[in-house]
């Protein structure tokens, strides 16, 4: 049960999308009609039903800190996509982001923010999607990684491009190779850690999750502000 932030607290949520029928169908009731039409355009099921889950799960946890109802949650969104709550009038700023089965909702008080969770894979042509979206510097460190490692170096990487995007708002509306987090692999060892680690780029804080956070996963925060207390929490519905 999610409680009042403090204005240096953030706090990230861990949400397991995988559901019952009844539970999914109970999600579904939560969302607005807008939501629910887009759920219905996901041609496979469960991709349809980790959507459900995932924003119900985010109106769940965004109605415990406003005291109100997850229904009565209106958002809107910028022009390049990044929501925010018109009602109830709120300071709380939050991102949301999935990768197969989990999700991680971040939530603060009067900071922008960016989360991004991505499953490990193996199977990536990660030089050659490296040379699309990495800077010189990222890709010069990561040319520096270990073969065997670097599948995990370019996750770790990309959770924290893409988070730091989602954070100033852009998203990939901006090109990537423009944002440099290239010190999230200044040590080649870092990439097998599992705890969580701290960067400050340009007065942001970009923390790098390893899979202590989230079990297979790799993932990434950054929010403006350095004076952080931080924490992964799991939501337990």
């Amino acid at each position: 049960m999610s409680s009042p932030l403090n204005d240096n607290v953030v706090e990230v949520w861990v949400v397991d999308l995988r559901a019952s029928g009844v539970e999914i169908e109970n999600a579904f009731q939560l969302l607005s009609d807008d939501e629910r039409r887009r759920a219905e355009q996901f041609r496979f099921p469960v991709h349809r039903d980790r959507f459900v889950m995932g924003r119900a799960g985010l109106r769940r946890i965004l109605a415990g800190y406003l005291q109100s109802e997850p229904t009565e949650l209106v958002f809107t969104y910028t022009e390049f996509g990044k929501p925010s709550l018109v009602a109830p009038q709120t300071d709380i700023r939050f991102n949301a982001s999935r990768s197969h089965d989990k999700a991680l909702i971040a939530c603060s008080r009067g900071r922008e923010i960016g989360v991004d969770i991505e499953k490990i894979r193996e199977d990536l042509e990660v030089d050659d999607l490296a040379r699309r979206f990495f800077s010189v510097e990222e890709n010069d460190r990561l040319q520096a990684v270990p073969p065997d490692l670097r599948h995990l170096a370019f996750l770790r990487c990309w959770t924290c491009k893409e988070a730091f995007l989602k954070a100033i708002g852009m998203g990939l509306s901006l090109d990537p190779v423009k944002i440099d987090v290239s010190v999230a692999l200044a040590d080649p060892v870092a990439v097998l850690a599992t705890d969580a680690q701290k960067f400050i780029v340009n007065g942001w804080s970009l923390i790098a999750f390893g899979t202590a956070a989230v079990e297979g996963h790799l993932s990434a925060l950054v929010t403006n502000g350095t004076e952080l207390d931080v924490s992964v929490r799991r939501w337990a519905g």
